[in-house]
């Protein structure tokens, strides 16, 4: 075993187990002990020689590469970086986080019994996972001025840190393989529909706890009848719809049918097309769906078609053109009564007939399943609701197909 760490700098940890310890350093001093793994990459490029050879052998053997700005983890770092000046400068409040750094040391560290210890202070500290965060880090500390950090003290930002030391390369490996692969990842719709700071998401969120819902008589809150910890409703669950598909909802009524391809993304104020307060996007979204939900109270106390994703979508996009930011000159120009009037005559059942090839798969088998989503079946959903006499038009509301013309 190599020679414990004895100089370095000087930290305070916790012993979780032997060869693992947790604590809390402030920006400067990681920023001190840990490399810019950009710059690690460039030095070990050739294209430019600043010293870092080997200890860029030894972070290839535990991390993947950065690479150039068009791969996924480089686009991050961008991301990432805003996200930290936000939080630092109290943009979020206490609504933001960001996970303890993941450290491996090769050498062991000599940690007395009050928790003293030192820390190498270049060359042997090596990120194994929250590599992009350290990236990100060494960014706005370069790059200040960019996020209006001008005079900021970072070492009085702390943040928290594990660090395995005295563990092989093999060991380190592996610790990076479990974190980045034995979690289970969390669906981006959902996530999303935790995201205070989305405007779809709030949107969402005061529609559910504002609405209440006539059934069988009795008020109760349409909160009762949302999942919002899972992204599907089990067969036995009294939930309607979940929250996630409801977001799909807003998203598409806030922009329309381009609104579609955007489920599974952040939206703002900004995405519309004209200067609008969160306010009245508020209202406005929530007038007009509070009166949908109320029409359409048993189809999706009976999750029907109505209570799918992909309808919702489709849904979404076709009550867009009743909102007062709709651009101008769309095709099927429609006022809130004219949508509102389209959706009489469907028929919501979750029937074959009406929803096979719409927002339905029928198998070969003959069963109908729905696993379809919002970017799959959104369009046709969107073209059913809109165009009352096109092919899956009819069909959504139970008509027969015009015959094709001949000659």
């Amino acid at each position: 075993m190599s020679d414990p760490v004895r100089t370095g700098l000087p930290v305070t940890v916790m012993e979780v187990r032997p060869q693992l310890a947790i604590g809390v350093l402030d920006w400067e001093s990681v920023l001190a002990i840990v490399h810019d793994p950009r710059l690690v990459e460039l030095s070990m490029s050739g294209r430019v020689d600043l010293g870092l050879g080997e200890y860029g052998e030894l972070r290839n053997q535990v991390q993947r590469l950065i690479g150039t700005g068009g791969t996924a983890k480089a686009k991050n770092i961008g991301s990432y970086a805003e996200y930290l000046a936000g939080g630092i400068k109290g943009k979020f409040g206490h609504g933001w986080s960001v996970p303890p750094l993941t450290l491996w040391c090769p050498r062991p560290l000599a940690i007395d019994k009050s928790g003293k210890t030192h820390l190498p202070l270049r060359d042997l500290i090596i990120a194994v996972d929250a590599e992009t965060q350290i990236a990100a880090m060494h960014r706005v500390r370069k790059g200040y001025r960019e996020y209006g950090l001008e005079g900021f003290d970072f070492s009085q930002v702390n943040t928290a840190f594990e660090i395995f030391h005295g563990v092989s390369t093999s060991d380190a490996r592996q610790i990076f393989h479990d974190r980045n692969l034995k979690g289970v990842p969390v669906d981006k719709s959902l996530a999303l529909s935790m995201d205070s700071r989305d405007l779809a998401t709030a949107v969402t969120r005061e529609l559910v706890a504002g609405t209440m819902v006539n059934v069988k008589g009795e008020m109760l809150p349409f909160s009762k009848f949302v999942l919002s910890s899972r992204r599907q409703i089990g067969k036995t669950a009294t939930e309607w719809v979940t929250l996630s598909a409801l977001r799909t909802l807003v998203v598409t009524t806030l922009l329309g049918k381009s609104g579609i391809q955007s489920t599974s993304g952040g939206v703002s104020a900004s995405d519309l097309t004209e200067e609008l307060t969160e306010q009245q996007v508020h209202r406005e979204v929530s007038t007009l769906l509070v009166e949908v939900i109320d029409r359409f109270v048993v189809e999706l106390s009976e999750r029907q078609a109505i209570a799918t994703p992909a309808v919702l979508a489709g849904l979404g996009a076709a009550l867009h053109h009743a909102m007062p930011w709709a651009a101008s000159g769309t095709e099927n120009p429609l006022d809130r009564e004219g949508v509102m009037r389209l959706l009489d005559d469907v028929r919501w059942e979750r029937d074959a007939r009406y929803w096979g090839g719409v927002a339905a798969t029928v198998r070969s088998d003959g069963k109908v399943t729905w696993g379809g989503g919002a970017k799959d079946s959104g369009y046709k959903v969107y073209e059913a609701l809109t165009r009352p006499d096109s092919r899956v038009g009819r069909r959504v509301r139970g008509l027969p197909e015009l015959p094709t013309s001949i000659g």
